[in-house]
């Protein structure tokens, strides 16, 4: 029973621990072609990546109600239809944009500007993940 309810919590398919790892996946993908994008500014033919999930994450959190088990009773523990097993981060190409610069239309002010707000977006679940952690590790020890 109790390594159920911890399993849950940790691991659990709709648990806020399996959210925040998924978007510190997403950000590593952005990152990564963020990266790609600066690295083949200059490349002919090349085309712009870009990372969906934000989106992706707010309309699977918005249909989990048609799935969710009702509670009838306040005491009962809620229940959450969230899979985040099959949420995964999607990779697009764009168009070149023929106002950018470089010959791809690529504008590695605007990559680097996006790079660093994917990164402090990393470090903030990185941070609220380890707050969890800490508070399940406080709960285990017994201290308030």
């Amino acid at each position: 029973m109790a390594n159920s309810i911890i399993q849950n919590y940790l691991i659990g398919k709709g648990s806020a621990t399996a959210v925040l790892k998924k978007t510190l996946d997403a950000q590593a993908t952005r990152q990564r072609a963020h990266a790609q994008n600066i690295a083949n500014a200059e490349t002919p033919d090349y085309k712009r990546v870009a990372v969906d999930f934000e989106n992706l994450l707010k309309e699977a959190t918005d249909q989990t109600g048609s799935g969710s088990l009702k509670r009838s009773d306040s005491r009962h523990l809620p229940t959450s239809g969230l899979d985040m097993e099959t949420l995964e981060p999607q990779i697009r190409q764009e168009s070149p944009d023929p106002n950018g610069t470089g010959v791809n239309g690529v504008d590695i002010e605007q990559e680097m500007a996006e790079m660093a707000e994917t990164q402090i977006r990393y470090m903030a679940a990185l941070e609220l993940l380890k707050r969890r952690y800490a508070g399940l590790k406080s709960v285990i020890r017994g201290q308030p």
